[in-house]
């Protein structure tokens, strides 16, 4: 079973918060008097997230993982409008695990901590036979941008280029980081920097609709079409990709852009009338409109939608 079935098949069995947002988006709303308090986990487990053989050419790559596992869950505090609040965090590590490692780890979470003000109050360790670790994280939020809430007549945007993270990706696994290109874009897989700012400004700018863009970009599209029962349409044209990725995958960069995951930008939709404002900043891209139907549409051609799956291969040890 494939890994977003498996959650849609789980969720039938829970009933959803009387007030609120239950499983199904970005983060858990649940609303009180006068504000929601989200909660998200996210899990970063050995050759599924990470692979040890990237220390050959990336050494500090357990500082990658103490930042990242903070990140990916203010990525999606950051998508509902959310201001992110304290985590706890759950450790599993292998009986010979190396205490440098996860010293190292822990102390680049700490700046992560700081840099996105989020206080760590508690956790668990335990032994395993495979490295895992997991951070729960909680926010607030006055309103929320939810991923049903698109309108037909919408325009589409995203914040920031797509595909760095993927090409990172491949990079770190070609063994060779041998430019400044490709260690930026190594850099840009490894350290994400989810925007809190941006995810307010949207909100406060009368944004309803908006997820983060962890898996991938036409997956992400997908997910708002189908939660929000329209037909998603993008330009390839306008869709960003960066000269770093132009230049070093040439071809195979819009294809990088279009399906590559962990980018951790916004993609979000609003109305005609707030298009005049979202043309002027810098770092916000409009890809296309939304319209009645369904589906994912490119440059007005169908195309079929898909994104990495957990379940898709096996793993002896975990």
């Amino acid at each position: 079973m494939k890994e977003f079935k498996l959650i849609e098949t789980i969720s039938k069995f829970f009933s959803k918060p009387p007030k609120g947002i239950g499983i199904g988006d970005d983060t858990a709303a649940i609303k009180t008097r006068h504000k929601y308090h989200l909660i998200t986990v996210d899990t970063l487990a050995e050759d599924t997230h990470y692979r040890k053989k990237w220390k050959e050419v990336f050494p500090n790559l357990y500082r990658s993982i103490g930042w990242k596992l903070l990140a990916v869950s203010v990525s999606d505090i950051a998508s509902m409008g959310g201001i992110p609040d304290v985590a706890v965090t759950s450790f599993t590590l292998k009986k010979d695990f190396r205490e440098k490692e996860i010293i190292e780890l822990t102390k680049s979470l700490s700046a992560a901590c700081r840099h996105f003000n989020v206080f760590l109050v508690g956790g668990d360790t335990i032994k395993g036979n495979c490295e895992v670790f997991s951070l729960t994280l909680t926010g607030k939020a006055k309103e929320i941008m939810t991923r049903n809430s698109a309108k037909p007549g919408d325009y589409i945007a995203v914040t920031g280029t797509c595909g760095d993270a993927a090409a990172g990706l491949k990079i770190l696994e070609s063994g060779k980081i041998d430019t400044i290109e490709k260690r930026k874009l190594v850099e840009k897989f490894l350290f994400p920097y989810p925007s809190i700012e941006m995810g307010k400004k949207l909100k406060l700018s009368g944004v309803k609709c908006c997820m983060d863009n962890s898996d991938g970009l036409l997956f992400t599209c997908h997910e708002i079409g189908k939660q929000s029962k329209v037909a998603v349409n993008l330009e390839s044209a306008k869709i960003p990709v960066s000269e770093e990725i132009k230049k070093l995958f040439g071809n195979d960069a819009l294809k990088l852009a279009l399906s590559g995951g962990e980018d951790f930008n916004l993609v979000f939709t609003f109305p005609e009338s707030l298009k005049s404002l979202f043309e002027k900043e810098k770092n916000i891209f409009i890809i296309g409109r939304i319209t009645e139907g369904s589906g994912i549409y490119i440059d007005g051609k169908p195309v079929t939608v898909s994104t990495f799956d957990h379940f898709g291969g096996s793993n002896d040890n975990c």
